[in-house]
């Protein structure tokens, strides 16, 4: 699609949202000056990607299950956000480490929010770095909840990358190590991971302490999006890699 196509497209769904009877052909093409035929060329692209769909009785255009999706997403997204922080400063101050939240992205994790230790010796990597899947504790929190499918789909991508020598701990850069946990939505789907992060000396001295912390603060923010079934699911996965300083 063209830079006008795509813009148009957006505007088509837009037009969607606004309207609770959907989308006719010609009452779009006359309210918005495209002509029917080029509305008619967007919306079967629209369809065919599942953003649309068509009620067979009235004919009229309504956001399909992608569209929906994606809303849901960017809103779970979101929401995670506004839950985790007060819990991250909470867990930031009770360890003395850094505390990060990340998300999946594509075909990486990425950093979101953070709460930066106090110590002088510490942890720190900036919001939006992006991480692998297979070496970090934030990626393989989230690896874990995966189908095997999408496992297999990454491991043929490449996209899984070795980054020292070491293996359990220090796996990303040597001498950093992170204790992550996973964080559920109301679907039981891992949406988030959050993480104590700091030097591994430090880390491995009191490793004990420092999953207990991490595991109750998880929880709490997965109870916040909803979550009420732990008991369905596997939940220890609580693991130590290493991050970037």
């Amino acid at each position: 699609m063209s830079n006008v196509a795509v813009e148009r497209a957006l505007i088509l769904l837009r037009y969607i949202v606004d309207n609770e009877d959907g989308l006719s052909i010609r009452e779009a093409s006359r309210n918005l000056g495209y002509s029917p035929a080029t509305v008619q060329k967007l919306i079967a692209a629209l369809k065919s990607q599942g953003y649309v769909v068509q009620d067979e009785l009235t004919e009229r255009y309504h956001l399909g299950p992608e569209a929906v999706q994606l809303g849901l997403s960017a809103l779970s997204r979101l929401e995670v956000l506004r839950v985790a922080r007060p819990q991250m400063e909470s867990l930031s101050e009770a360890s003395g480490e850094t505390v990060f939240l990340a998300i999946p992205r594509a075909d990486h994790v990425i950093y979101v929010d953070k709460i930066v230790s106090f110590q002088p010796i510490r942890m720190d990597a900036p919001i939006g770095a992006m991480r692998p899947y297979n070496c970090t504790s934030v990626g393989k929190v989230l690896l874990a909840d995966m189908s095997n499918e999408r496992i297999r789909d990454l491991a043929e991508g490449g996209v899984f990358e070795r980054r020292t020598e070491r293996s359990k701990i220090e796996e990303f850069i040597t001498g950093a190590a992170c204790i992550g946990a996973p964080i559920y939505n109301h679907l039981g789907q891992a949406v988030a991971c959050i993480t104590v992060s700091g030097p591994a000396d430090r880390i491995n001295k009191n490793v004990g302490h420092f999953v207990s912390q991490v595991k109750e603060c998880a929880q709490i923010i997965s109870g916040l999006l909803g979550y009420r079934n732990p008991s369905s699911r596997v939940r220890e996965r609580i693991l130590e890699a290493a991050i970037e300083s």
